[in-house]
């Protein structure tokens, strides 16, 4: 699924650089070093650029008319299996929670062809740094749903409001679901992942703050003068 609304040509290198970094943070967490070790230059260059291009306001201005059914449920994408044909023709369809699961998690081959791999194993909760299993997941929405719509996504018709909830690339996590229910519809200068220290500059919190920004500049939308305080105080900017 790609995305309909239009991307400033701005957002281009920051979304490149992103995505670069973005695989070793998603794949092993920041450890329980996340809250002691130094924030890394990839993350502080993508925060202090994408600073300068969004629009802050004030604070967050809790939009009228939000429900969670504006921006539909899980829509259906296809899932390439890495090891079958490398055009991509062998894979399946699959909800969008899945294909993020498929992601993050060791994959075990369906029986009947098409059909959706179930994901196995253990990884490192990037927000916790606890062993997750598969059992105990939720999807988080790194910028959740309610504060996009306060920050512009109100003004969106329903097929882009889809696109932004079901986005792959930078706006979908797999977590434990205690630490996604304890972050709920937060924005960034409301919550950091439990391996962050708040007001202080860690690896984890500026990795953090490094992704919701991108997104909002993805996104086109606004962000509070406290998103963009934390986001200064994690990276140590």
């Amino acid at each position: 699924m790609r995305l309909p609304r239009p991307v400033s040509s701005v957002t281009v290198p920051l979304m490149v650089i992103l995505l670069l970094a973005l695989p070793v943070w998603y794949a092993v967490g920041p450890g329980t070093s996340g809250r002691t070790a130094a924030p890394r230059p990839v993350d502080r260059s993508t925060v202090a650029q994408s600073l300068e291009h969004l629009t802050t306001v004030p604070r967050r201005i809790h939009v009228l008319g939000y429900s969670r059914d504006h921006f539909g449920g899980w829509a259906q994408q296809w899932w390439k299996d890495p090891g079958g044909d490398p055009d991509g023709h062998t894979g399946a369809q699959c909800s969008t929670r899945h294909v993020v699961m498929l992601h993050t998690f060791d994959v075990r081959s369906p029986g009947d062809e098409g059909s959706c791999p179930t994901p196995v194993g253990l990884i490192t909760d990037v927000y916790t740094g606890e062993p997750l299993s598969p059992d105990d997941v939720e999807i988080d929405h790194v910028v959740p749903l309610s504060a996009a719509w306060d920050h512009g996504a109100w003004a969106w018709n329903r097929a882009e409001r889809v696109s932004f909830a079901n986005d792959l690339d930078v706006n979908l996590l797999a977590v434990a679901s205690a630490v996604n229910q304890a972050k709920s519809d937060a924005g960034l200068g409301e919550w950091l992942p439990p391996t962050a220290e708040a007001g202080s500059p860690s690896e984890a919190g500026c990795a953090y703050a490094a992704r919701y920004l991108a997104v909002c500049l993805r996104y086109e939308l606004t962000v509070s003068d406290d998103d963009a305080a934390t986001a200064r105080q994690s990276c140590g900017m």
